[in-house]
């Protein structure tokens, strides 16, 4: 299909940021992305991942090309009103996904909810606006940017 992002590890290609992030977290379970199997967290793990790859995805397409639809028992968010909101409960509440701790559920998560408040397709609520701060204020996240910066010309 011609898909980007994609990744090859070994013979497997995984496709689909979300399914990306959730493979190499299980591929590396050392670097502690996901909560181990049996942990009870990981049920919001998953729940968060897939939310955002799901209803957050198709709520904020759908309000950015000005579709709306007065029957949201059929479409798979509601609203984009409601998806939103429930996004926002979660890290009303919450530093990350899995609470306090980090995952790589987070790097799918925050980069939806940065790249909808960098384009102004998420509305800027403060819960967006800090967790995507606290996102950015990440070492990894420094040293991420510096390489992507580092090849961008002056």
């Amino acid at each position: 299909m011609g898909k980007v992002p994609a990744i090859k590890h070994g013979e497997v290609v995984v496709t689909d940021a979300a399914a990306i992030c959730a493979y190499l977290a299980d591929a590396f379970p050392a670097a502690k992305l996901a909560p181990p199997p049996g942990d009870t967290r990981r049920g919001p793990y998953y729940r968060w991942l897939f939310f955002a790859a799901g209803p957050v995805e198709a709520a904020v397409t759908n309000k950015s090309q000005g579709f709306h639809s007065d029957k949201k028992a059929m479409l798979g968010y509601g609203s984009y009103e409601d998806t939103v909101t429930t996004l926002e409960q979660q890290f009303s509440r919450n530093a990350y996904v899995c609470g306090d701790e980090f995952t790589a559920a987070d790097v799918y998560v925050g980069s939806q909810i940065g790249w909808g408040l960098m384009f102004g397709s998420i509305d800027k609520r403060p819960a967006f606006v800090d967790y995507s701060a606290r996102l950015r204020a990440r070492p990894a996240a420094q040293r991420a940017q510096q390489l992507d910066n580092a090849g961008k010309p002056a």
